[in-house]
């Protein structure tokens, strides 16, 4: 079973600085930066972070992800530092391929949802160091 990519995810430091030289070296156009705050129920404040994306000429996406506070996935995963993060793939049923990833032995490392989307992060020492995220799109 093939799925679609996604994104590549990087966590970054400076979100601005990052996408100022993948502008400038590379020609990508970069939307807006979002502000996003999502509760952790384990420590009782929003995890927050800056995000944005843009596309490469052939329309391969980029993600840039900035943690400006609490513990974002990836800053649970990598700790501070910077490089790709995630992979992530589109999925039309975000319930039947997690429960499919848990019998694979697959961990979970977290899930959410945003107006846009919903999500799930995986680890598995098979994927080579990076984090897989499933994404199911919501339909408008």
């Amino acid at each position: 079973m093939a799925m679609r990519l996604l994104h590549f995810g990087f966590a970054v430091r400076d979100v601005e600085a990052t996408t100022t030289a993948w502008r400038e070296l590379f020609g990508i156009d970069w939307e807006p930066v979002a502000r996003h705050a999502l509760p952790d129920p384990d420590q009782g404040a929003d995890h927050v972070s800056l995000v944005t994306h843009g596309r490469t000429g052939d329309g391969v996406e980029i993600e840039m992800v900035q943690t400006v506070s609490g513990r974002t996935v990836d800053a649970q995963v990598f700790g501070d530092r910077e490089g790709v993060s995630h992979v992530a793939f589109q999925v039309d049923d975000l319930a039947t391929e997690r429960a499919r990833m848990i019998a694979a032995g697959v961990e979970v490392v977290d899930e959410g949802s945003a107006p846009r989307a919903d999500w799930v992060f995986l680890r598995d020492p098979r994927l080579g160091g990076a984090l897989v995220q499933l994404v199911q799109l919501r339909r408008p």
